[in-house]
């Protein structure tokens, strides 16, 4: 184990995280050489990386790969936001007990890779410093440097101490906004409602799979009963369905991998060429069992360990299109791409293929993924034009209740649920 000098501990203490380059309150990679990040509940890969204040001894796992030949000093420290993920005005001793930052002192070196990499490992929160207050918050990894910032990822700390009952129900309330669409209908209720001004300071927010692009922020209730809070009739519970996901498996490369037409190496990496994907609107819903868009690293071999034998392979991808979209954009959305609409998931069209085209640097394993369409002029970003739109569709809708509290100054993640649409 490394240890911490006495200097840069002291220094820990008077680090205002939030005044750091932060381009947002999102996960977000800051260097070029941070793959394969995964955050979620220890021995739970695929689960919402959330953990409950009563229980802080079910720790997240942390996992990322450095795309380097040497290991770097690294350290981790967590920023509290509001239900918006906009930065609190709360001092850190508020909301962390224990110190305010530490180190990622564990890390092995990829075995028999082309693509040389260092792999990080975390098991947080540590009784050095843990959460003390439930919300949202933000894990920010740095250099010794507290603004050379390699990632941040989202995380939650729950009270669970709301009752929230969830249902999908066959037609939206509103038909004109389409039959195929998938409603959300929540009733929530928690202790002392009434008394906390509900309808003022509590806010929901509902995430589609994993999101950002659709995601619902600070949703009111339509209806306040005495016993509870309705969110019914409301146009912005409403998603569009979209289409199941479609997937590869890149676990073993002697094999050809599913879906994949090709598989070389390059002098430093392996490329694997995809089959070409059409548009699947025009053709009949089909029931495909999926990980809503989320991605697993392993390999096909059980005698090697996927977290530092697992290879990188630059996987083309190819959607035929038959004219380019002006004024909108294609992206590829899903884990594989962290769910973020930004330039490493935009796609480009290419005129004499007829279609948009991109490589992606990935990890060995299985990995979903769905194209989106993005219209610039409005912002709105569609998976229906490609994909279809199908009530029949299976997604899991993650919704998490909020309730500020004026005296502390800070919103309270009180209840979270998730319901599959079928």
């Amino acid at each position: 184990m490394r240890f911490k000098s006495l200097i840069i501990i002291l220094l820990v203490f008077v680090i205002n995280v939030s005044g750091q380059n932060l381009k947002s309150f999102g996960d977000i990679n800051y260097k070029d050489e941070v793959q394969t990040v995964l955050l979620h509940p220890k021995d739970f890969e695929l689960d919402k990386p959330i953990i409950y204040l009563n229980n802080m001894k079910e720790q997240l796992h942390l996992q990322f790969d450095l795309l380097t030949d040497d290991a770097p000093y690294l350290y981790y420290t967590f920023v509290h936001c509001d239900n918006q993920w906009r930065p609190t005005d709360l001092p850190k001793n508020e909301y962390l007990n224990g110190y305010f930052q530490e180190e990622i002192d564990q890390f092995s070196f990829s075995v028999n890779t082309f693509v040389n990499y260092v792999h990080y490992d975390l098991l947080f929160p540590t009784t050095d410093m843990m959460p003390k207050i439930s919300g949202n918050y933000l894990l920010v990894v740095t250099g010794e440097n507290p603004n050379d910032i390699y990632f941040t990822r989202r995380f939650y700390v729950v009270h669970d101490i709301s009752q929230i009952r969830a249902a999908v129900p066959r037609y939206p309330y509103d038909l004109n906004l389409g039959d195929n669409k998938q409603e959300i209908d929540l009733e929530i209720s928690y202790p002392d409602m009434f008394n906390s001004r509900a309808d003022q300071y509590s806010n929901v927010t509902i995430q589609q799979n994993g999101r950002w692009d659709n995601a619902v922020f600070g949703l009111k209730p339509t209806y306040v009963y005495p016993e509870k809070l309705s969110y019914t009739n409301n146009p912005k519970t409403v998603f569009e369905s979209g289409n199941q996901f479609l997937r590869i498996n890149t676990s073993n490369f002697d094999n050809r991998p599913e879906k994949t037409r090709s598989v070389y190496r390059e002098e430093d990496y392996y490329v694997v060429t995809l089959y070409a994907d059409a548009k699947r609107s025009v053709h009949n819903y089909i029931d495909d069992e999926d990980l809503y868009g989320e991605k697993y690293i392993y390999l096909e071999r059980d005698n090697l360990n996927a977290a530092n034998e697992a290879d990188y392979a630059m996987v083309d991808f190819f959607l035929q299109w038959p004219q380019y979209m002006i004024d909108k954009d294609v992206y590829i959305i899903g884990a594989i791409t962290d769910w973020r609409l930004d330039e490493n998931a935009k796609m480009e069209y290419n005129p004499q293929l007829r279609g948009y085209q991109k490589g992606l640097l990935l990890k060995q394993g299985y990995c979903d993924y769905m194209y989106a369409v993005k219209d610039n002029a409005t912002g709105i970003t569609s998976v229906a034009p490609v994909n279809g739109d199908f009530w029949e569709t299976n997604n899991v809708y993650h919704v998490f209740v909020y309730l500020f509290d004026p005296i502390q100054n800070y919103d309270k993640l009180i209840g979270y649920t998730s319901i599959k649409s079928h």
